[in-house]
């Protein structure tokens, strides 16, 4: 009999790796846990990946990802994982919607709002989607590209 695995959301669990079981480390931001990945799905962290259980293509995508973000970190920018909606001026305001739109327009759909963060942001704002979420330039902090 198949056992299925329920992505793991539950705050305040410590992570198995989803194909072996064997715990990740409990600081993720160790040097242990460093070639572990994971996949995130609707802002929540929906499996992860031992080092041993990855296959090579699924490591290689981890290490494109990883070095996404801090090129674009390096540039200026700050990475925000999905689901994000990035605006303009205000609530009452909103402006102009920067990133996000597929977002919304799932909520549309659904009739519900997923667990979606909103991020107001200055007009000369420049977001770039990469991987998993959107990396934002704030004006003034953005090299030339």
């Amino acid at each position: 009999m198949s056992r299925k695995k329920r992505p793991q959301t539950r705050p305040g669990t410590r992570l198995r790796c989803t194909r072996c079981g064997c715990y990740a480390p409990k600081d993720l931001a160790s040097k242990a846990a460093e070639n572990w990945s994971g996949k995130y799905e609707g802002g929540r962290i929906a499996l992860v990946l031992c080092p041993p259980c990855q296959t090579p293509l699924e490591h290689v995508a981890a290490e494109v990802n990883g070095i996404e973000v801090a090129a674009g970190q390096a540039d200026g920018g700050r990475y925000l994982p999905d689901p994000v909606l990035c605006i303009t001026g205000t609530l009452e305001d909103p402006g102009t919607v920067l990133y996000g739109r597929d977002h919304l327009q799932r909520i549309s759909v659904a009739g519900q709002a997923e667990t979606v963060a909103l991020v107001q942001l200055p007009a000369d704002t420049r977001c770039v989607p990469i991987t998993g979420g959107v990396m934002v330039y704030l004006p003034g902090s953005q090299r030339a590209p």
